[in-house]
């Protein structure tokens, strides 16, 4: 019912086609998929009211070289297409119904973060006396400070534990048999050519799934807990294990979570869009014939037009979108060379990282220092969340906790679960920190409040409670790190 309500809000976007009269769904030639080795791509921007087909059958018509049709998404006025032929987009242009043409570059999406795992075999009389202190049951989750700064507990107290609520997680791949994240997982689909949903990276770190576990790690009496315990999981790949993807891979998943009905969308992941024009040689350095010079002010403006048509179609229909800021330490209210996205897209919770220094030695210290590494900017944070943090050098005193035995720094990181060693098929728990983990609390904070209230909620009034149940940290009213204050889970369900 409350999407049905969002619907008639999409006659305002520049889409092709309304969503009360077109059904959903993506229009995928599955004869014409290409191999995973792509050829540059682009994605076309439909003027509002076009044809997609006829648009689609026009650019077969041209005639360059390799053209594959991928897809066309008619809610979102997008086409997405492969060809090596750098004349593409000066052809397509002239076709009548077409606003635009951009190339959907590869990019690597993946934050930089440290993290740190610790092996199963260690943790079974690791505990000890901390458990009695534990948030939850889970033996583990003793080392989750992150749970207490965004007042979990209080929210499950109140009887919040996000029964009801979809969280769809856009990410890389994903350990769908970690015993903690199993049981809420309900779908899980794949936009990576050649891939499955299933992580197979060499680095053996499952960032999706650490992310999946921050947000709704199931409170099973067995490893950690997420903060949205009774949530469910839409596991969806947009970037392969090595943390590249096309751009109409993220566009793609956003639409597939809502049409799915996801409630809210996490992506921690991003990019720095340059402002400037920039050289893409296809993958070919040593081959000029398919160089293809990607202008600012048409490929760079035009691909966020691209990205916020998905973000948009996704608030409106009800489904809140939530982005991690970045881990450069940029502040974008002075930096103009680039900015970040999905995290500066329309209708997205741009989430900044703040977290401890010295939690391993003293598990009372506070819990708000903004994260070194987070990116900033007034005009930027909508909200802060704990990510973990360190300092320069690294704190490398061993401490011991509950039995676990580490240098300090790693326990100021986020602890959840995404260690995999796929030759032995052993799990391992991960401590991480960045604006990735940052993210997730966020997005488990909102799916209480959609499990709260699934008839009403929407994201115009999760951001209105969250307005009004944040801890205002750092500078007085809204500010460069903590945006309009610190997300609390407590004080969100009791409003």
């Amino acid at each position: 019912m409350r999407r049905n309500q969002h619907c008639y809000l999409l006659l305002f976007l520049l889409m092709a086609a309304s969503c009360a009269k077109e059904p959903r769904g993506i229009i995928a030639p599955a004869a014409d998929r290409p191999a995973v080795q792509r050829d540059r791509g682009f994605i076309v921007i439909a003027k509002e009211g076009a044809s997609l087909e006829g648009i689609s059958e026009d650019l077969k018509a041209l005639g360059v070289k390799k053209f594959v049709l991928r897809e066309a998404i008619k809610e979102l006025g997008l086409i997405n297409v492969q060809t090596p032929d750098p004349s593409f987009p000066e052809k397509a242009r002239k076709v009548d119904g077409i606003q635009s043409v951009v190339v959907d570059p590869v990019l690597n999406w993946r934050l930089p973060e440290k993290h740190v795992r610790i092996n199963k075999q260690e943790l079974p009389v690791a505990g000890g006396n901390a458990r009695a202190a534990a948030p939850a049951f889970d033996p583990l989750s003793f080392l989750q400070w992150n749970l207490k700064s965004v007042k979990a507990d209080e929210a499950w107290a109140a009887g919040f534990r996000g029964q009801g609520a979809k969280v769809a997680v856009l990410d890389g791949g994903f350990l769908l048999n970690d015993p903690d994240i199993a049981p809420n997982i309900i779908l899980s689909h794949s936009f990576i050519d050649g891939e499955e949903v299933q992580y197979h990276g060499a680095e053996g770190f499952s960032h999706g799934s650490h992310v999946a576990g921050i947000i709704a790690g199931a409170d099973n009496e067995q490893g950690i807990v997420g903060v949205a315990p009774e949530a469910k999981l839409i596991l969806v790949k947009v970037l392969g294990d090595n943390g590249t993807g096309p751009t109409s891979a993220l566009i793609n998943g956003i639409f597939y979570a809502v049409n799915n009905g996801a409630d809210v969308v996490n992506m921690s992941l991003g990019v720095e869009l340059p402002r400037k024009t920039y050289k893409d040689d296809n993958g070919t350095p040593d081959d000029p014939s398919d160089d293809y010079i990607v202008e600012y002010d048409r490929d760079i403006k035009d691909l966020v037009i691209a990205i916020n048509r998905a973000t948009l179609f996704a608030t409106l229909l009800g489904t809140t979108c939530v982005a991690a800021a970045g881990n450069e330490a940029y502040d974008y209210d002075v930096e103009k060379r680039f900015i970040t996205y999905p995290a500066a897209a329309l209708g997205v919770i741009c989430v900044a990282s703040n977290g401890p220094l010295g939690w391993g030695i003293n598990q009372d210290t506070t819990l708000y220092v903004p994260s070194i590494f987070t990116n900033n900017g007034k005009n930027f944070v909508s909200y802060g969340a704990p990510g973990g943090n360190y300092s320069i050098p690294l704190n490398t005193q061993i401490v011991n906790v509950g039995g676990i035995v580490r240098p300090e720094y790693v326990f100021d990181f986020v602890f959840s679960i995404g260690g995999y060693d796929e030759f032995s098929g052993s799990f391992f728990y991960i401590w991480s920190t960045g604006t990735s983990q940052a993210a997730p609390h966020v997005s488990a904070v909102a799916a209480l409040l959609y499990g709260k209230s699934p008839r009403i909620m929407s994201p115009v009034l999760v951001d209105l409670i969250f307005r009004r149940s944040v801890d205002d940290y750092g500078a007085p009213g809204k500010d460069k790190y903590f945006g309009l204050g610190q997300v609390n889970a407590g004080k969100a369900v009791r409003l």
